[in-house]
């Protein structure tokens, strides 16, 4: 982490303003200790020139700059989301999600009715908690600059199904990236998909590819389906797996599946199937040859998402 300087202060009329907005001969006062500041602003850029900031006339006890930091930011933010609520103007964030590792967008005011900072849930004091319209408390966004939030205040947030939005601060500099701190932040703690009926576990949304190949027997243009889920797992479900929805939409797109004769386990099963020839793609070829290829970019193919499924349970269930 570099050196945290002092980069927001309070002007005379009680508003925060930023080291860059401020000019000197004015008076400012500290966020944090409300002790007078002063503009360290020398108007030099390049290397070694150090950035605009602000100084205490008389250090305080207790009073630091990453203390200052958390609190300037917490504010500004509190600012932004007033502004957005009272004009109704979305405030559009993305997430990568931690429950089925792919990535969400949404608007973060959706639900939002009101917010209150540093309001108090017993256990803890969010630094801004959104609330809904009947009053009660959704969801939580903390700034973290040093101490993130604690084992048993993360557990009151999922028994109490209230969402963590958690904004991480290295640098002063972060105040002047707030919009796109908040528009990506390090932690969101809900999922878009649904929910596991059997476990509740937030499930992983279930992916059925389509490979544009080529036959291995006649070269024939040929398309080959399989499933796999959002959640990364590396495992492919084979058309032998499949459900009779899932057969008849892949079909539906143009996929030839058969129910043919393996020698090679002396065994029937619903395979990929060239429309041409009538040979079929095996389990093991139907990786190597078509699903790693198309994962690499080599061959063309087209995803649909069809279901979900839950990693817990460790089985496919539609809704």
């Amino acid at each position: 982490m570099i050196k945290i300087l002092y980069t927001v202060a309070i002007d005379k009329n009680g508003q925060l303003i930023k080291a860059n907005d401020a000019e000197k001969g004015n008076e400012f006062f500290c966020p944090v200790c409300k002790s007078e500041l002063i503009l360290r602003k020398s108007g030099k850029t390049g290397k070694g020139a150090k950035r605009p900031h602000f100084a205490h006339r008389i250090l305080t006890t207790n009073c630091t700059p990453e203390t200052a930091l958390h609190n300037s930011f917490k504010n500004l933010l509190a600012n932004k989301l007033q502004q957005h609520i009272l004009e109704q103007i979305p405030l559009p964030f993305s997430w990568n999600c931690e429950y089925c590792g792919i990535e969400h967008s949404g608007n973060l005011l959706k639900k939002v009715k009101a917010f209150r900072v540093e309001h108090n849930l017993a256990v803890c004091q969010p630094d801004i908690a959104l609330l809904e319209d009947n009053g009660k408390v959704f969801g939580v966004i903390e700034i973290v600059v040093t101490h993130k939030p604690e084992e048993n205040v993360l557990k009151y947030h999922n028994e109490n199904n209230i969402i963590l939005i958690q904004i991480n601060l290295t640098s002063d500099k972060d105040i002047y990236e707030l919009e796109s701190k908040i528009s990506r932040p390090d932690r969101v703690t809900t999922c878009l998909n649904t929910k596991c009926k059997i476990c509740g576990h937030y499930q992983s949304k279930k992916i059925l590819t389509i490979i544009d190949g080529h036959c291995w027997k006649c070269g024939n243009t040929m398309k080959v389906s399989t499933i796999s889920t959002s959640s990364g797992i590396s495992n492919h479900l084979k058309p032998s797996d499949f459900t009779l929805e899932e057969i008849t939409f892949a079909k539906s797109k143009g996929v030839i599946l058969k129910n043919q004769y393996s020698k090679t386990v002396q065994e029937r099963y619903i395979a990929n199937s060239c429309a041409k020839c009538g040979a079929f793609v095996g389990d093991h070829y139907l990786f190597t040859d078509y699903i790693a290829p198309a994962s690499y970019g080599e061959l063309p193919s087209q995803t649909y998402d069809i279901g979900y499924y839950c990693d817990n349970c460790e089985g496919l269930k539609d809704e």
